[in-house]
């Protein structure tokens, strides 16, 4: 469906510092898994973990069909590391996945609210407690594609896992950032494609967090079993 649509690539978004872990699975996880491994809150982004979850969307993981969404440009201005996961449309297609044209954690209209958006080819529909429609099926999905691609923004959701093959590429987004990438992956053996990214950006210097993810990232490496303290430069 993707594929038939031209959308070639979908993307994710993810701090530098929790490279090493998804590296080291070569998987993306849901928040409703990460929470069953025993990752607690203090991981997820603090903007939009309580809305994924009252919402009816902590078993999605959140990809894109546009790259460079708004909140990843804000998080690069501060000065916070990103770094962008480019994965074959062809992969998404293997798995279950799902549409919704709304921003999930943002959207101020939704079932349960004072207005709720419609059920329409353009919207999709509801399902179980999900508090927003989406297109499930691949005529739902063909609709909302043709209404809303180039238009509005869509997320694609993958419930649970996905399994991340050798043909995606790793973006940075400053040199800086992309030695520490290099280094994560060369230590980790894992053959992914590693770009530094050609798009000129706002990206705000701040050497403590540049110097926190370093450190995050080291010690990731060093200690297999280290779940991380959840760093998170939303509350720094």
């Amino acid at each position: 469906m993707l594929i038939k649509n031209k959308i070639s690539y979908v993307f994710h978004y993810v701090p530098l510092h929790y490279l090493t872990f998804i590296a080291r699975e070569k998987k993306l996880l849901s928040k409703e898994k990460l929470t069953e491994l025993g990752f607690d809150d203090s991981h997820f982004r603090s903007t939009s973990k309580r809305q994924d979850r009252s919402r009816g969307f902590n078993d999605c993981i959140h990809l894109a069909v546009d790259p460079l969404p708004r909140i990843l440009l804000a998080k690069l201005k501060s000065g916070f590391p990103h770094f962008e996961i480019e994965i074959p449309s062809t992969v998404i297609e293997n798995n279950e996945f799902h549409l919704c044209r709304f921003n999930i954690a943002k959207a101020r209209y939704f079932r349960g609210a004072k207005q709720s958006p419609e059920e329409s080819d353009k919207n999709g529909r509801y399902y179980g407690d999900r508090a927003l429609p989406i297109a499930a099926n691949d005529d739902e999905k063909e609709k909302l594609l043709t209404h809303n691609y180039g238009v509005n923004m869509i997320e694609v959701l993958v419930p649970g896992e996905l399994l991340l093959p050798d043909n995606i590429v790793i973006r940075l987004f400053s040199k800086f950032d992309y030695d520490l990438a290099k280094s994560v992956l060369n230590n980790l053996g894992v053959r992914w494609s590693l770009e530094l990214s050609q798009t000129e950006i706002d990206y705000g210097e701040s050497k403590v967090y540049k110097d926190s993810v370093a450190l995050y990232l080291e010690r990731s490496l060093n200690e297999s079993d280290w779940m991380g303290d959840g760093l998170e430069f939303d509350r720094v």
